[in-house]
């Protein structure tokens, strides 16, 4: 048997698309994807590059996997046929009289695999692979002989003794990895490229947080000798996918996606990774054609809202959002979020609330919900409901900073609203103060907190300059200490302190610190002509 056929192509060899073709089918039975490895094997199994033995033992053995004993016997019969020479499916035969529990037909296939070359150790390992495959306890003995048999004949460089010996050590990602870093080096002396434990040692080694970059490193590796694989640009966008280079994983995908042995899937993935990299227009494009071929692939509906929604184009976004939900899709709690907002957006609140109490029932402990159908009641012209609902979410202890710096911003502009009631904005400007002094409690001495609690109290003074104004704003400027504002994320708000503490000064006649805090305000606004004419004044 060449063992070029079996997995390997010689470096540097130029591979025509329809060589490449099956050849990535037996790529993918070798990395565990045996889905792929049966459309690309079947889809190919006529072209006249490929060869008719390998793809039958390919298929056969797909099919004894699935428990398909008839087909699997009739497929190893047809690659015989077809090259008798061809040891493997004499090789699956055995392995299927194995697992039928007939040994001594399997050794019998054996001696028959093994006759064609005597001195192929190649053929022994899979001997030992088909013993192992069958039952590794009950067979232990006879996947030792096969293996030292083979070792020893090969001079201990034989590849595929070190695959088989890694996917034996599975337990152990470090022993399995250097397993399958030998298959490679070993077969890098031979000329070729061992395609099989280039995936293995990957997804062996990425389990490993130290091996992760050793991983994808060899994936490179394996890209810039056997550029025309798909396996291989599969592989290494999935790990750069994995491993959160999004970037890279979806440049890779660009390249992947253009090889004839890509799946459909493989463009879903692709149309998600270019809406994570911000590439909205060519996401959205991906995500069509991939529903021109069958409209029935809901999850790119979800893409396309999320590209919709990230461009602000909220028609499209609804309708797409409408879409997903009528495609009998999962529907995952984002989506909820997608669909709502993009009603509200487009006028039909209503609509929405109805949509955030559904995603209410159907995720009862995700309470981030709430906040969600509070906006939604508002958006329909319910503020009474909207507020009610806040209210009750807050005080339960639910909320983030911005939840509860949302809710006192609401109650500061109905107070505003309602500055001619005093009983009115003394009750909506004192709930404020309470929802910012419980934003306060989550990051305290925040300026920016501080500044909006003093201007609460502006409020709730019927903008009259207050001591508790002033009080807010001086302890500001003393948790400042000797630091230069212009040198901290608060310029603005302590501009606006000293700015107001220097009214509230010349309020109470106190025209010596209405100076010195003028003059810091001037610091940072020094072009300001009205203030220094008044600190001037002074």
């Amino acid at each position: 048997m060449k063992r070029r056929l079996l997995f390997s192509v010689l470096t540097g060899a130029a591979l025509a698309a329809s060589a490449q073709g099956y050849q990535d089918g037996v790529d993918n039975f070798n990395a565990g994807r045996m889905e792929e490895a049966k459309i690309i094997l079947g889809n190919t199994f006529n072209d006249p590059n490929t060869d008719k033995a390998i793809s039958s033992y390919y298929l056969g053995c797909i099919d004894v996997r699935e428990g398909k004993s008839a087909d699997a016997e009739k497929r190893f019969n047809e690659g015989i046929k077809s090259n008798p020479d061809y040891a493997l499916n004499y090789v699956g035969l055995g392995e299927l009289a194995l697992k039928n529990g007939n040994k001594s037909a399997a050794e019998k296939y054996f001696k028959e695999a093994l006759g064609i070359n005597k001195k192929d150790t190649e053929v022994m390992a899979y001997v030992a692979r088909a013993y192992w495959n069958a039952d590794p306890v009950v067979y232990k003995k006879e996947i030792d002989k096969h293996i030292q048999k083979a070792l020893k004949e090969s001079k201990n460089t034989e590849p595929a003794i070190y695959v088989l010996q890694g996917d034996m050590a599975a337990s152990d990602p470090n022993q399995a990895s250097g397993l399958y870093e030998m298959a490679i080096e070993q077969s890098k002396d031979k000329g070729e490229i061992n395609r099989e434990a280039y995936v293995k040692y990957a997804q062996t080694y990425f389990q490993v947080p130290v091996g992760r970059p050793y991983a994808i490193q060899r994936l490179e590796e394996f890209n810039e000798r056997d550029p025309n694989s798909a396996l291989a640009q599969r592989e290494l966008a999935e790990k750069y996918y994995e491993n959160e280079q999004l970037g890279r994983a979806w440049k890779q995908y660009e390249k992947y996606v253009e090889n004839p042995n890509h799946f459909r899937r493989d463009e879903q993935r692709y149309a998600g990774l270019l809406y994570s990299a911000g590439e909205y227009d060519k996401s959205i494009e991906w995500a069509n054609k991939v529903l021109a071929q069958d409209a029935s692939v809901g999850p790119m509906y979800r893409i396309l809202a999320l590209n919709y929604t990230a461009q602000k184009n909220w028609p499209e976004a609804l309708k797409a959002a409408e879409q997903l939900f009528n495609s009998g899709t999962t529907i995952v709690p984002n989506d909820y979020n997608l669909y709502g907002d993009a009603l509200i957006r487009n006028d039909r609140g209503t609509d929405a609330v109805a949509i955030y109490e559904k995603a209410i029932a159907a995720n009862p402990d995700d309470s981030k919900f709430v906040p969600k159908l509070a906006s939604a009641y508002a958006a329909a012209g319910n503020n009474e409901k909207s507020i009610e609902i806040l209210e009750k979410y807050l005080n339960d202890g639910n909320g983030g900073l911005n939840d509860l710096y949302s809710m006192s911003n609401r109650y500061a502009s109905m107070a505003k609203a309602n500055l001619e009631d005093d009983a009115k904005r003394v009750e909506y400007a004192d709930k404020a103060i309470k929802y910012i002094d419980m934003a306060l409690e989550k990051s305290p001495g925040n300026p920016q907190l501080l500044g909006v609690k003093a201007r609460h109290y502006l409020t709730r003074a019927k903008n009259e300059l207050c001591p508790e104004m002033a009080a807010i704003y001086e302890t500001m400027i003393t948790d400042l200490g000797d630091k230069n504002p212009k040198e901290t994320s608060y310029a603005s708000e302590y501009a606006t302190a000293f700015r107001n503490l220097a009214a509230y000064c010349l309020s109470q006649s106190d025209k010596a610190n209405a100076k010195v805090y003028f003059g810091k305000y001037l610091e940072l606004d020094p072009d300001n002509a009205k203030i220094r004419e008044i600190y001037d004044s002074l």
